[in-house]
């Protein structure tokens, strides 16, 4: 009989919380069928350890290849991908600034096309030829996690203020960057540019997002075959009508609202879980 998939959630250690999340870990037998799956968008970067099948990824019309070792994100669309026979992954998740913690990069440089995430870094080309040597899963978690805490950099304040902000993100009508600049008196051009280095994105980009995220986690807890209530749907989270929330689901999801309830009651989407930030 063919082993099924083993897949998992490892917390990440308590010293690593504010730089990722966890690790989702996932093992496919040779002899087991390709398995499709879609991801809902997250802001947040990935990085893919694969040691076994080349894993087929689409976002949006393009597609990649999922080898050795890839970035992936901010994630801002539905991520299509394909566990194929052989599959051997481990991906971090990481915080909304935690890659940049690691990387002291700009995280810019990453958010581009998916076939510019295949990623060419000795650094972590050393690593994985480190962790594809090591016998158990557990092995490699550990040297993971001792490769991030060597790397890790000290916290932005700026920024710890950002995420503690993140609730009045989600609110149109506030304008969160205006009034930490003046808390913290720096200009919001100043705070911007922290954002998109550290994040990747821009202030209004975040709060679209985060609203959306709202309304999918609204769906998501809707019971299988209840009438949903659209239009008291867009007055709680702030949209300007139905057209404007159908607005967001083409653009993040690519399908409409009635669609993505199709989808969950045939459970095709999965999200990751509720973040430390938000």
């Amino acid at each position: 009989m063919v082993a099924p998939t083993h897949s998992q959630l490892i917390e990440a250690d308590e010293r690593l919380s504010t730089v990722f999340s966890h690790f989702y870990c996932v093992q496919h037998d040779f002899r087991a069928p390709a398995i499709e799956q879609q991801l809902l968008p997250n802001y947040e970067m990935m990085l893919v350890f694969n040691f076994g099948s080349a894993v087929p990824a689409r976002l949006g019309d393009q597609d990649v290849l999922l080898e050795q070792t890839a970035f992936v994100g901010p994630l801002q669309q539905l991520l299509r991908y394909t566990v194929p026979p052989g599959t051997d992954l481990i991906v971090i998740n990481f915080t909304l600034n935690g890659l940049y913690r690691i990387l002291k990069l700009p995280i810019q440089a990453f958010t581009t096309a998916p076939s510019d995430w295949v990623l060419n870094d000795q650094a972590f080309a050393s690593l994985w030829n480190q962790l594809a040597a090591l016998p158990t899963l557990s092995d490699r978690l550990a040297r993971i996690t001792d490769y991030l805490l060597t790397s890790l950099s000290p916290v932005d304040s700026s920024i710890d203020d950002v995420l503690d902000s993140l609730p009045y993100f989600q609110n149109p009508s506030l304008e969160p960057i205006k009034t930490l600049s003046q808390t913290q008196g720096v200009s919001p051009r100043s705070l911007q540019l922290r954002l998109r280095t550290q994040f990747g994105y821009s202030a209004k980009q975040l709060g679209r997002f985060l609203r959306f995220k709202q309304v999918l986690s609204h769906l998501q807890a809707v019971p299988t075959g209840t009438d949903v209530d659209w239009l008291d749907l867009v007055s709680q989270y702030g949209y300007y009508d139905h057209s404007h929330l159908i607005k967001d689901f083409s653009f993040y999801l690519n399908m409409t609202p009635r669609q993505f309830l199709q989808q969950i009651a045939q459970g095709t989407v999965c999200s990751r879980k509720p973040g430390k930030f938000y």
